[in-house]
Protein backbone atom coordinates (compact mmCIF):
# COMPACT_ATOMS: atom_id res chain seq x y z
CA UNK A 1 0.00 0.00 0.00
CA UNK A 2 1.33 3.22 -1.15
CA UNK A 3 1.71 6.35 1.15
CA UNK A 4 -1.17 8.42 1.95
CA UNK A 5 -3.10 5.46 0.51
CA UNK A 6 -6.65 4.85 3.17
CA UNK A 7 -7.18 1.22 4.44
CA UNK A 8 -9.17 -1.01 2.63
CA UNK A 9 -12.45 -0.23 3.52
CA UNK A 10 -11.81 3.34 4.99
CA UNK A 11 -14.02 6.30 3.85
CA UNK A 12 -12.55 8.66 1.59
CA UNK A 13 -12.27 11.60 3.15
CA UNK A 14 -13.64 14.73 0.96
CA UNK A 15 -10.82 16.92 -1.19
CA UNK A 16 -11.79 20.18 0.81
CA UNK A 17 -12.19 18.65 4.65
CA UNK A 18 -8.35 17.43 3.96
CA UNK A 19 -7.27 20.48 2.53
CA UNK A 20 -8.40 22.29 5.71
CA UNK A 21 -7.75 19.44 8.25
CA UNK A 22 -5.17 16.70 6.71
CA UNK A 23 -5.28 13.90 8.73
CA UNK A 24 -6.36 15.55 11.76
CA UNK A 25 -9.61 14.16 13.82
CA UNK A 26 -11.67 15.49 16.48
CA UNK A 27 -11.44 13.75 20.27
CA UNK A 28 -14.80 15.50 21.20
CA UNK A 29 -16.97 17.95 19.42
CA UNK A 30 -18.23 21.18 21.40
CA UNK A 31 -21.35 22.64 19.55
CA UNK A 32 -22.70 26.26 19.53
CA UNK A 33 -26.55 26.27 20.06
CA UNK A 34 -28.77 29.14 18.65
CA UNK A 35 -28.49 29.81 15.16
CA UNK A 36 -26.65 26.63 14.30
CA UNK A 37 -28.69 23.57 16.14
CA UNK A 38 -31.90 25.64 17.04
CA UNK A 39 -33.92 28.27 15.55
CA UNK A 40 -33.44 30.30 18.58
CA UNK A 41 -32.19 33.05 17.24
CA UNK A 42 -35.43 34.13 15.62
CA UNK A 43 -37.30 33.76 19.07
CA UNK A 44 -34.66 35.34 20.87
CA UNK A 45 -35.00 38.07 18.10
CA UNK A 46 -38.49 38.88 18.85
CA UNK A 47 -38.48 38.73 22.38
CA UNK A 48 -35.45 41.61 22.14
CA UNK A 49 -37.75 43.39 19.67
CA UNK A 50 -40.69 43.28 22.21
CA UNK A 51 -38.10 44.67 24.97
CA UNK A 52 -37.06 47.26 22.95
CA UNK A 53 -40.28 48.32 21.97
CA UNK A 54 -41.74 48.20 25.45
CA UNK A 55 -38.89 50.24 27.11
CA UNK A 56 -38.63 52.66 23.96
CA UNK A 57 -34.78 51.89 23.24
CA UNK A 58 -33.34 53.76 20.16
CA UNK A 59 -30.97 50.91 18.96
CA UNK A 60 -28.04 52.37 17.20
CA UNK A 61 -26.69 50.62 13.52
CA UNK A 62 -24.06 49.09 15.10
CA UNK A 63 -26.34 47.27 17.85
CA UNK A 64 -27.58 44.55 15.65
CA UNK A 65 -24.06 43.11 15.37
CA UNK A 66 -23.45 43.84 19.16
CA UNK A 67 -26.64 41.40 19.91
CA UNK A 68 -25.98 38.84 17.42
CA UNK A 69 -24.34 36.18 19.35
CA UNK A 70 -24.07 38.41 22.76
CA UNK A 71 -25.03 36.80 26.74
CA UNK A 72 -28.90 38.26 28.58
CA UNK A 73 -26.76 40.06 30.05
CA UNK A 74 -24.93 42.19 27.48
CA UNK A 75 -28.16 42.45 25.55
CA UNK A 76 -30.14 43.87 28.88
CA UNK A 77 -27.10 46.30 29.40
CA UNK A 78 -27.38 47.61 25.97
CA UNK A 79 -31.46 47.93 25.97
CA UNK A 80 -31.26 49.31 29.33
CA UNK A 81 -28.29 51.99 27.80
CA UNK A 82 -30.57 53.04 24.75
CA UNK A 83 -33.94 53.54 26.70
CA UNK A 84 -32.55 54.94 30.03
CA UNK A 85 -34.26 52.12 31.89
CA UNK A 86 -33.02 50.23 34.25
CA UNK A 87 -31.16 46.95 33.82
CA UNK A 88 -32.40 44.62 35.94
CA UNK A 89 -35.96 45.37 34.90
CA UNK A 90 -34.95 45.04 31.20
CA UNK A 91 -33.28 41.79 32.10
CA UNK A 92 -36.36 40.04 33.59
CA UNK A 93 -38.33 41.50 31.04
CA UNK A 94 -36.00 39.88 28.30
CA UNK A 95 -35.70 36.33 30.14
CA UNK A 96 -39.61 36.27 30.80
CA UNK A 97 -40.49 37.07 27.10
CA UNK A 98 -38.08 34.47 25.66
CA UNK A 99 -39.98 31.92 28.13
CA UNK A 100 -42.56 33.14 26.31
CA UNK A 101 -41.97 32.63 23.01
CA UNK A 102 -39.97 28.89 23.81
CA UNK A 103 -43.07 27.75 25.09
CA UNK A 104 -44.51 28.43 21.65
CA UNK A 105 -41.92 25.60 20.20
CA UNK A 106 -38.37 25.82 19.01
CA UNK A 107 -37.36 24.29 15.48
CA UNK A 108 -34.49 21.97 14.70
CA UNK A 109 -32.17 23.33 12.31
CA UNK A 110 -31.84 21.20 9.24
CA UNK A 111 -28.96 18.61 9.59
CA UNK A 112 -28.72 18.69 13.32
CA UNK A 113 -30.03 15.86 14.64
CA UNK A 114 -28.20 13.74 11.99
CA UNK A 115 -24.97 15.51 12.35
CA UNK A 116 -25.30 15.16 16.19
CA UNK A 117 -26.18 11.33 15.70
CA UNK A 118 -23.37 10.57 13.49
CA UNK A 119 -20.73 12.94 15.58
CA UNK A 120 -22.24 11.17 18.56
CA UNK A 121 -21.55 7.70 17.61
CA UNK A 122 -17.34 8.36 16.94
CA UNK A 123 -16.77 11.13 20.17
CA UNK A 124 -18.31 12.99 23.11
CA UNK A 125 -19.72 15.37 22.35
CA UNK A 126 -20.79 19.54 24.08
CA UNK A 127 -22.53 22.91 23.31
CA UNK A 128 -21.98 25.62 24.64
CA UNK A 129 -24.03 28.51 24.39
CA UNK A 130 -24.48 32.59 25.80
CA UNK A 131 -27.68 31.82 27.42
CA UNK A 132 -27.76 30.86 30.56
CA UNK A 133 -27.91 27.43 31.59
CA UNK A 134 -31.59 26.87 32.65
CA UNK A 135 -32.44 28.57 28.94
CA UNK A 136 -29.93 26.22 27.10
CA UNK A 137 -31.10 23.00 28.83
CA UNK A 138 -34.93 23.75 28.16
CA UNK A 139 -33.99 24.71 24.17
CA UNK A 140 -32.56 21.19 23.98
CA UNK A 141 -34.87 19.42 25.64
CA UNK A 142 -37.40 21.10 23.26
CA UNK A 143 -35.64 20.96 20.17
CA UNK A 144 -34.89 17.06 21.45
CA UNK A 145 -31.42 16.87 21.30
CA UNK A 146 -29.97 17.15 24.60
CA UNK A 147 -29.70 13.30 25.08
CA UNK A 148 -26.62 14.10 22.53
CA UNK A 149 -24.53 15.65 24.64
CA UNK A 150 -22.43 14.91 27.69
CA UNK A 151 -21.02 18.41 28.76
CA UNK A 152 -23.19 22.04 28.60
CA UNK A 153 -21.43 24.79 29.19
CA UNK A 154 -23.16 28.48 29.38
CA UNK A 155 -23.09 32.27 29.97
CA UNK A 156 -23.62 31.37 33.92
CA UNK A 157 -21.38 28.28 34.58
CA UNK A 158 -17.96 30.57 33.38
CA UNK A 159 -16.39 33.53 34.55
CA UNK A 160 -16.65 35.35 31.38
CA UNK A 161 -18.82 34.47 28.64
CA UNK A 162 -18.42 34.35 24.64
CA UNK A 163 -16.14 35.95 22.41
CA UNK A 164 -13.78 35.13 25.87
CA UNK A 165 -12.44 31.73 25.69
CA UNK A 166 -14.00 30.22 28.86
CA UNK A 167 -16.52 28.37 27.90
CA UNK A 168 -14.61 26.32 24.92
CA UNK A 169 -11.93 25.44 27.34
CA UNK A 170 -13.74 24.46 30.06
CA UNK A 171 -16.22 22.06 27.41
CA UNK A 172 -12.70 20.84 26.30
CA UNK A 173 -11.55 20.08 30.02
CA UNK A 174 -15.14 17.76 31.05
CA UNK A 175 -14.75 15.95 27.47
CA UNK A 176 -11.48 15.01 28.82
CA UNK A 177 -9.55 16.70 25.53
CA UNK A 178 -6.80 19.16 25.06
CA UNK A 179 -8.30 22.22 23.04
CA UNK A 180 -5.87 21.20 20.51
CA UNK A 181 -7.84 17.62 19.23
CA UNK A 182 -11.25 19.74 19.90
CA UNK A 183 -13.57 20.42 17.01
CA UNK A 184 -16.11 23.34 17.17
CA UNK A 185 -18.91 24.70 15.55
CA UNK A 186 -20.20 27.99 15.47
CA UNK A 187 -22.21 30.56 13.34
CA UNK A 188 -21.06 33.78 14.67
CA UNK A 189 -18.04 35.83 14.61
CA UNK A 190 -18.43 36.30 18.38
CA UNK A 191 -18.33 32.62 19.36
CA UNK A 192 -15.74 31.62 16.51
CA UNK A 193 -13.44 34.25 17.96
CA UNK A 194 -14.03 32.19 21.74
CA UNK A 195 -13.36 28.75 19.51
CA UNK A 196 -10.36 30.04 17.90
CA UNK A 197 -8.84 32.28 21.31
CA UNK A 198 -9.36 28.57 23.37
CA UNK A 199 -7.16 26.69 20.81
CA UNK A 200 -9.76 24.69 19.20
CA UNK A 201 -10.54 23.47 15.70
CA UNK A 202 -13.24 25.34 13.78
CA UNK A 203 -15.91 24.48 11.30
CA UNK A 204 -18.05 27.77 10.44
CA UNK A 205 -21.83 27.39 9.35
CA UNK A 206 -22.71 31.43 9.22
CA UNK A 207 -26.95 32.14 9.89
CA UNK A 208 -28.35 33.00 6.81
CA UNK A 209 -27.38 36.47 6.24
CA UNK A 210 -24.45 36.77 8.02
CA UNK A 211 -20.86 36.42 6.88
CA UNK A 212 -18.77 33.49 8.18
CA UNK A 213 -16.23 34.42 10.72
CA UNK A 214 -12.42 33.12 9.78
CA UNK A 215 -12.27 29.35 10.66
CA UNK A 216 -10.68 26.52 9.41
CA UNK A 217 -13.31 25.60 7.06
CA UNK A 218 -16.64 27.11 6.22
CA UNK A 219 -20.16 25.91 5.31
CA UNK A 220 -23.44 26.88 4.39
CA UNK A 221 -25.36 24.60 6.35
CA UNK A 222 -25.15 20.85 8.29
CA UNK A 223 -26.66 18.89 5.56
CA UNK A 224 -23.90 19.43 3.45
CA UNK A 225 -23.05 15.64 2.45
CA UNK A 226 -19.28 16.16 2.62
CA UNK A 227 -19.63 16.68 6.63
CA UNK A 228 -21.21 13.78 6.96
CA UNK A 229 -18.69 11.83 4.39
CA UNK A 230 -16.09 13.19 6.56
CA UNK A 231 -17.76 12.11 10.33
CA UNK A 232 -17.97 9.04 8.88
CA UNK A 233 -14.26 8.56 7.84
CA UNK A 234 -13.06 9.20 11.36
Amino acid sequence: MSAGTPPVGAAEIPPRFAAAFGDWTPQAIVFDCDGLLLDTESVWQLAEDRVVAAHGAVLEAADAALLHGSTLEAAAELIARRSGQDEQVVRADLVREFDDELAAGVRTLPGAAEILGLAGAKVPLGCASNSWLEALEEKLRRGGLREHFTVLEASDTVEHPKPAPDMYAAAARALGAEPSRVLAFEDSGTGAQAARDAGLRLIAVPTGGHPAPPADLALTALTDPDLAAWIASW
